[in-house]
């Protein structure tokens, strides 16, 4: 995906964001050719209505908590930690791609504490938590905003 377009990867990874959203409400309860139910409808909503935005990672070795599909996945969703979530990636004093955030397990270091989570976009590609404690800007970023799952 080295040539693909910003706007075709926000497409893709809203699209994904939305089918994870799906997969977690539980199975569907209508065939392919049936209209989607009208309880779908809001989550999709939610998640076109976010705007991704960048957010800068000023430390060095920090880690991107996700977990596989599933139970973990619902568990790391619902309160990224660090007992929750897995590593999947790692970052350093870069700036990555924001989606939204929510509390979690609260994390101290370098003289700052935060309870507030970033789901963010890796360099690598892969999706994950980062604690704003290591992202610039105050405990509850202002310019991302509030995951609604």
């Amino acid at each position: 995906m080295k040539n693909t377009s910003p706007r075709t990867l926000r497409a893709l990874s809203t699209a994904f964001l939305v089918a994870a959203v799906a997969v977690a409400a539980g199975p569907a309860t209508a065939s392919a050719t049936e209209r989607p139910a009208q309880t779908a409808q809001p989550a999709e909503v939610a998640a076109a209505a976010m705007d991704f935005t960048k957010v800068h990672v000023w430390a060095t070795g920090v880690n991107v908590r996700n977990a596989a599909s599933g139970v973990p996945f619902q568990t790391c969703k619902t309160f990224p930690s660090r007992q929750n979530c897995q590593v999947v990636a790692t970052v350093s004093s870069t700036t990555v791609t924001a989606y939204c955030q929510k509390q979690g397990e609260p994390v101290s270091d370098a003289g700052y504490s935060s309870r507030w989570w970033t789901y963010v976009e890796s360099p690598s590609g892969m999706w994950g938590w980062v604690n704003n404690v290591y992202i610039t800007g105050d405990e509850h970023l202002a310019h991302v905003s509030d995951c609604t799952f």
